[in-house]
Formats: structure tokens, C-alpha cells, sequence
């Protein structure tokens, strides 16, 4: 008897907590300046700007102020970009801090970020929602068995597993039966 075992393991991704244009999807005008509020405090993994691109450009500098006072300054790097319109693409920065609920602005050098008509320019936060706890489910055989092993593993890690061993399982009756 052989025993197929699967280590799956699963985080949390970041997801979005605001977006200064509130989700706008519409033809942008270009600003260089944004200016938000934050109703609540948020800490902040990741800060986003969609951006107008030139060919050849990879980062983008970020100014973040609030309430008038210089609260980040950093380096944005090109990520995601519209699949139609390639040089529209997020300038994406881990910043990994706490935003308290206050007044924001931002200043990047160029008049090339996405500026929702008759409001500001597009920012976005993103936040982690708590990384899944992180196990290794294990199996062990016993007297010709199998017999799983105590495992606290979250309901993602057990639905991945039996996907994948049900795939498994298929694919190899299907070549057994071929023979």
C-alpha cells in the first residue's frame, strides 16, 4: 500500500480596505496629487497608485502626507497592468504601517496618475486579513490503514487536499484501466 500525502499550505492575501475613487473603472484623467480621508485607522501592507507608465519606466516616487505633515516617502515599484491598455499599471509599495483615520494627500513627480473625473487621484490600501495558520497535515499506516493523523488544519488546506488527491486518484485508475 503506498500513501500519497499532500502539504498544503495556504495565506492570507492582502485585500483591499480603500480606494480613494471608490472602486472607479471609468476614463481617467491625469493628475499628480490625491487627497483622502481615513475614517478609521488601518494598517496598511501594501499602498497602490494607478499609474500611467512610460515604456521603460519600473518605479514610481511616492510622497504621503497627513494632515499636512510628511508622514511616508518611498519608491513604488510597476505591477499589475490592464491587460488592454498596457501602460496603465499599479505603482505597488509594501509599506507595512499603521494609517491613522486623519486628512492624506499624496504628490508623485508627473501628472500620470489615474484621476477619477471630478474627484481625486486613484490610491489604493490594502491590508492583511491574518495569515491561515500554517500546518502540515501528516498520515501515517497502520496495520495496512491509513489512519490521519490530529490536525487542527483549516477547511481551505482539507478542500485543496481532497481536490488534489481526488485529480490523483483519477489519473491513475485512468492509466491502470487503459493497461
Amino acid at each position: 500500500m503506498s500513501i500519497f500525502v499532500i502539504n498544503a499550505k495556504v495565506s492570507a492575501a492582502d485585500v483591499l480596505v480603500f480606494d480613494s475613487t471608490d472602486n472607479y473603472l471609468g476614463a481617467c484623467q491625469l493628475t499628480n496629487k490625491s487627497e483622502w480621508e481615513l475614517k478609521d485607522d488601518i494598517n496598511v501592507t501594501k499602498f497602490q497608485v494607478w499609474y500611467n507608465w512610460n515604456q521603460g519606466e519600473t518605479s514610481l516616487p511616492v510622497k504621503v502626507f497627513r494632515d499636512g505633515e510628511k508622514f511616508a516617502e518611498f519608491e513604488a515599484k510597476r505591477g499589475d497592468c490592464d491587460p488592454y491598455q498596457h501602460q496603465w499599471c499599479n505603482a505597488d509599495f509594501i509599506i507595512n504601517k499603521l494609517f491613522s483615520k486623519g486628512k492624506y494627500s499624496t504628490e508623485i513627480p508627473d501628472s500620470r496618475q489615474c484621476l477619477k473625473p471630478g474627484g481625486t487621484g486613484a490610491i489604493r490600501l490594502y491590508k492583511n486579513e491574518g495569515a491561515v495558520k500554517k500546518e502540515e497535515p501528516t498520515t501515517q499506516v497502520v496495520a495496512n490503514k491509513v489512519q490521519p493523523t490530529a490536525c487542527s488544519c483549516s477547511q481551505t488546506t482539507i478542500l485543496v487536499t481532497a481536490a488534489v488527491t481526488s485529480v490523483v486518484t483519477s489519473a491513475l485508475m485512468a492509466i491502470l484501466l487503459r493497461k
